[in-house]
């Protein structure tokens, strides 16, 4: 499995729908890195529609991005009706859990620093000033957040390489989410009666839903026109368990906002096809 590492040079900034300036996420979003790639491929004058495409028939599948540190992969623990409750497990523990073990020991993040960075504001009428704080996330040495892919991922790297420099994430135009990119392979040992996603899903039958945390997504569209507030989506999360292989959607927005692509330009995608893992759960009747 191609797996694809960002290690950042300055903070990043992840925003998430519900927080302020004040808070960041730690995830980066299967959703937010579609639209990230998109609109590196428009600027580079490639196919954004074949892209689209692509993801949408399930050409080209992705995960959301996770944290590593040096040679140790993490993910995100599936959300299940146990005790023990974590947030990301090594990829050693990750597979135990998909093989209905419950991992003894704990898996610690400490390579991941939440800093604030004051920011300065002038009053438009007084011109008097103030400062806020924004929230975003340091990274330790040989660390960072990695991806994984399935599919020809030509675009996927062309688009990783542009956007090293221009920066991925939120405040990009205060030099925020600067990467270097590099590449591993990787493999995960799967197998069961259950499925686990490790991007962001929007179900096609709700029916499938074994258990799940759902999470709001919304964000921005930057337009020549305008910058517009997205609609919001709800989703089911990185973790949530599925009983089908459930392969979610790439969604239109003008499907049920039919004059949002005449205010936007185009039309407005978001990502939520499932980038699935097979898994058994113990003592399930």
């Amino acid at each position: 499995m191609k797996v694809f590492k960002l290690h950042f040079k300055t903070p990043l900034r992840i925003g998430e729908a519900g927080i302020g300036l004040e808070k960041s996420g730690e995830i980066l979003h299967s959703d937010t890195l579609f639209g990230a790639i998109a609109n590196a491929l428009s600027r580079l004058n490639e196919d954004v529609e074949e892209y689209i495409n692509k993801v949408r028939y399930g050409e080209l599948k992705f995960s959301s991005c996770f944290p590593f540190k040096e040679n140790t992969y993490y993910l995100p623990a599936p959300h299940l009706p146990i005790e023990k409750k974590w947030k990301f497990l090594s990829l050693k523990n990750f597979e135990k859990v998909l093989s209905g073990e419950i991992p003894e020991e704990d898996d610690e993040i400490d390579f991941m620093e939440k800093v604030e960075l004051p920011k300065v504001v002038l009053d438009r009428v007084t011109s008097n000033s103030g400062i806020y704080y924004l929230t975003a996330i340091k990274f330790a040495e040989n660390s960072g957040l990695y991806f994984m892919v399935e599919g020809k991922h030509k675009m996927v790297r062309l688009a990783l390489k542009y956007l090293q420099d221009e920066g991925i994430g939120g405040k990009r135009t205060w030099g925020l989410g600067k990467y270097e990119l590099n590449e591993d392979e990787t493999q995960i040992k799967d197998g069961g009666d259950y499925y686990v996603t490790l991007s962001l899903t929007y179900p096609k039958n709700l029916g499938s839903i074994v258990y799940w945390k759902p999470v709001v997504r919304g964000g921005w569209i930057n337009t020549e026109k305008a910058t517009l507030r997205k609609p919001k989506v709800i989703m089911a999360s990185e973790g949530s368990v599925f009983k089908e292989a459930e392969e979610g959607e790439v969604l239109n927005l003008d499907i049920a906002y039919s004059d949002l692509s005449d205010f936007a330009g185009h039309d407005v995608f978001v990502n939520g096809r499932s980038f699935l893992l097979r898994m058994v759960i113990a003592n399930e009747t």
